[in-house]
């Protein structure tokens, strides 16, 4: 009897990896949020989509992510559009696979001088703000995480 069938079958599984999509509890996405620093907000800006890298804060109290932004593009599309969405994504080295958060919702102007005071003193980032900054928070609609995992076929 030889068992060589086996090998090679197991072989070509370890060769050919395969991969799942899977969604992210809810709680995790919130957890994701809260680790991490640097995301996307994706605007409309002259019909188009337009992509602008931010630093931002997520506001347990608040619920929302909360970043600042000099007026320009970025702000006029975000506040000029009923909806953006709001990217963050990872890799998980050990396993080879990846994740990814997005939040969609309506961006809001935040004028609170206590707290944008408080959400500055969280903001742990090399990308400063200066005063003339406006703050701006997504009022979260909709938040959907995935998980690509990454196993022998």
């Amino acid at each position: 009897m030889s068992h060589q069938p086996d090998q090679e079958h197991e072989a070509e599984r370890e060769a050919n990896p395969q991969t799942w999509l899977v969604d992210i509890s809810r709680e995790r996405c919130d957890q994701l949020l809260a680790e991490n620093t640097l995301g996307r907000l994706a605007v409309i800006v002259d019909g188009r989509p337009e992509i602008f890298p931010v630093t931002y804060v997520y506001d347990e109290l608040i619920g929302s992510v909360i970043f600042p932004s000099n007026a320009g593009t970025k702000l006029t599309g975000a506040l000029e559009w009923p909806s953006v969405a709001f990217e963050i994504d990872g890799l998980d080295a050990d396993e080879g696979g990846g994740w990814s958060v997005v939040v969609t919702g309506h961006a809001r102007e935040l004028t609170d001088r206590s707290e944008i005071k408080r959400l500055s003193d969280l903001r742990h980032v090399l990308w400063r703000s200066g005063p003339a900054m406006h703050w701006i928070w997504i009022d979260e609609v909709k938040v959907t995480g995935r998980r690509i995992s990454v196993g022998p076929g």
